[in-house]
């Protein structure tokens, strides 16, 4: 028997896991013991939240070229959700668990991959921009760069003033220069930070803050959407080192993947290339990907279209879909509402946004 979504229910995910007492246990119940805590909590939540179930189930089955037994999917869903679970319980422990056992659980638990790139775009002083996207641990990714020798910058949104109290005081602790997303020109700030030589780190895959262009297109996930702008300007207006950042979670701990995309001397869409190589991790690891929700919410309504053509995408098992030839050529459901076009120079994404 299906349980049913109270009335006085509405707290969202990200209100439920980060209530006080749950504060009050990361800052003193041991990680291990916390994350079996955090996994039936998430258990509860999903079991009265149907709606939020089915969406995330939704998004996988529809968005994977997967055709294995039934037994597999249930799995693959199964680890979807428990990597939603910890997804929020990584932003716990980021925010409020002790600094001193913090420090040492990411520096017993972290390596980083292909470094070498990283260290010499730092060392060329000419900044770095790294995407990520909401994978594996992103959440500890410039905690992480910091306790490296690095000297990362951050764009955050917060849901609590608590939060936005305790993010900020931790990365005044280890030097990461946070950037508030509510504040005015934080995507001034965001430049400001690159030509001082920081690791700016900003997400590709924030759906509900993509800035469309009007022309240009891109496959994600095998529909056609109109391609994201807000990489693209910030890369144009200072040409910086860029590449990806992928915190993969392992078995015992995570690794950093470094995936250079350019060294800031050719004219490239680096929304466009950042996607292609966020895209594979994706597909074989989907459930460390938090944004099939996203996906099937921000999706939906261009699968009731009759416009594209459907042709085979370089993702293996991924339709392409392409605008068709008829009158009705070119009506292409963006990834966001109406709107977005009209500031020149548009918020940068945003790595602590609440779900």
């Amino acid at each position: 028997m299906m349980l049913a979504v109270p009335y006085n229910f509405q707290f969202s995910i990200s209100q439920f896991f980060q209530s006080s007492i749950n504060v009050a246990l990361a800052r003193l119940v041991p990680i291990t013991l916390f994350r079996y805590y955090f996994y039936i909590l998430g258990i509860f939540y999903l079991a009265i939240r149907s709606d939020l179930r089915q969406r995330v189930a939704a998004g996988v089955c529809a968005n994977l070229p997967r055709k294995e037994p039934w037994p597999w999917n249930f799995y693959l869903l199964w680890k979807t959700y428990l990597g939603i679970f910890e997804h929020y319980f990584e932003k716990m422990i980021n925010a409020y668990h002790p600094t001193e056992r913090l420090e040492r659980y990411l520096c017993e638990q972290s390596e980083i991959h292909n470094e070498g790139w990283l260290m010499q775009a730092t060392l060329a002083r000419r900044g770095v921009l790294m995407v990520s996207g909401h994978f594996g641990a992103v959440e500890y990714l410039p905690l992480f760069l910091a306790l490296q020798g690095y000297q990362p910058a951050i764009i955050m949104r917060f849901k609590t003033a608590r939060l936005r109290q305790e993010c900020l005081a931790r990365c005044r602790q280890f030097d990461v220069q946070a950037i508030d997303a509510d504040q005015p020109n934080a995507a001034l700030r965001a430049l400001k930070a690159v030509k001082q030589g920081r690791i700016l780190i900003t997400l590709c895959d924030e759906f509900t803050h993509w800035r469309p262009h009007r022309d240009r297109y891109i496959d994600v996930l095998g529909r056609r959407v109109q391609l994201d702008r807000t990489l693209d300007v910030l890369y144009r207006r200072y040409r910086p080192a860029s590449c990806l950042g992928i915190v993969k979670r392992n078995k015992g701990g995570f690794t950093l993947h470094i995936e250079p995309i350019t060294d800031g001397d050719e004219p490239i869409s680096l929304a466009e290339r950042a996607w292609r190589l966020l895209e594979p991790y994706i597909l074989r690891f989907p459930d460390q990907w938090y944004q099939w929700r996203e996906v099937a919410e921000r999706l939906a309504a261009y699968e009731q279209q009759d416009t594209p053509e459907v042709l085979q995408s370089s993702a293996k098992g991924h339709p392409q879909r392409f605008e068709a030839t008829s009158a009705k050529a070119g009506r292409v459901v963006p990834l966001c509402g109406k709107g977005h076009m009209a500031k020149l120079l548009p918020g940068p994404q945003i790595l602590g946004h609440a779900a």
